[in-house]
């Protein structure tokens, strides 16, 4: 589940175009975590940080997949 809600995450972010706007999200979700850490009286998973890091970058780079797809199909004329 962590990996789908990075992932849309990544995917929303893409959308907005906005370097800053990817850049924050990535803070936030290393902050999350690092509140996480501090405020939570158990263990914090590092490796659900690495899920979240890899779903978030996953669902950039499906993004701009997708981006790339829809400029090859419209070069195409097929997807107009």
């Amino acid at each position: 589940m962590i990996i789908l809600t990075a992932a849309a995450l990544g995917i929303s972010a893409g959308q907005m175009r906005s370097a800053a706007a990817i850049a924050l999200v990535a803070a936030l979700i290393g902050m999350t975590f690092a509140l996480a850490a501090i405020f939570s009286p158990g263990p914090v998973s590092l490796l659900a940080l690495l899920y979240a890091i890899l779903g978030y970058n996953g669902g950039l780079i499906l993004f701009v997949l997708g981006l790339y797809a829809s400029a090859r199909l419209r070069a195409l004329r097929v997807f107009q």
